[in-house]
């Protein structure tokens, strides 16, 4: 009986050293793959790393160009607006008098009129000029994104080389992402069948 005893306690120690050698080994593995990835993943950003910089600078040039576009054109207009206010005040400061004759009264009010519309014309040109220049678009702010809109007029293979490259890091981190929950599962799997020995060597 104390033979039998000592033989099952032998056989699992060595199953239980059998596991102890895979769980070591399976941690090797899944280390080693773990290095792999980040030397991969180093190396492509040093790859891409001239393309996103290229990119970055266009990007950024365009957007100051942009920016002082629209600061230009919301100077001249504030300008024409001042301009244009003085012309209608002038022209308010010199209205007929009581005995002028009918067509000098309507001819002075259609001035008026005239240069009302005017000045609400280009407050409305100014104000969509500071909603280009401070507002948010769909994906970020106007500016950049119509400083995208002229990169990618401008410089189409450039444009194109950073979609694909967009494009290959998304699906890289989709991938990633993927044998991370893979090995996440097989780790659980490993867990539970390790736990099952468990049972059944006690038993």
């Amino acid at each position: 009986m104390n033979d039998q005893t000592t033989e099952r306690q032998q056989k699992g120690k060595a199953e239980s050293t059998k596991q102890t050698e895979r769980d070591t080994e399976t941690k090797t593995d899944t280390l080693l793959e773990l290095a792999q990835e980040m030397q991969a993943e180093q190396t492509a950003l040093l790859e891409a790393t001239p393309l996103e910089s290229q990119y970055s600078a266009s990007f950024a040039a365009l957007v100051e160009e942009k920016h002082d576009q629209a600061e230009r054109i919301e100077d001249k207009l504030e300008n024409l607006i001042d301009l244009q206010v003085s012309r209608l005040q002038q022209t308010q400061a010199r209205q007929p008098g009581l005995f002028a004759l009918p067509g000098a009264r309507a001819k002075w009010q259609q001035q008026v009129q005239q240069q009302q519309n005017t000045v609400h014309r280009l407050h409305g040109r100014l104000e969509t000029v500071r909603e280009i220049k401070e507002g948010m678009g769909v994906y970020g702010p106007r500016i950049d994104e119509l400083a995208v809109r002229k990169l990618r007029a401008q410089e189409p293979e450039l444009a194109s080389e950073w979609d694909d490259m967009q494009e290959a890091q998304r699906l890289h981190q989709a991938l990633q992402r993927k044998q991370e929950q893979e090995k996440r599962q097989a780790l659980e799997r490993e867990q539970l069948n390790r736990g099952g020995l468990r049972l059944g060597l006690s038993q």
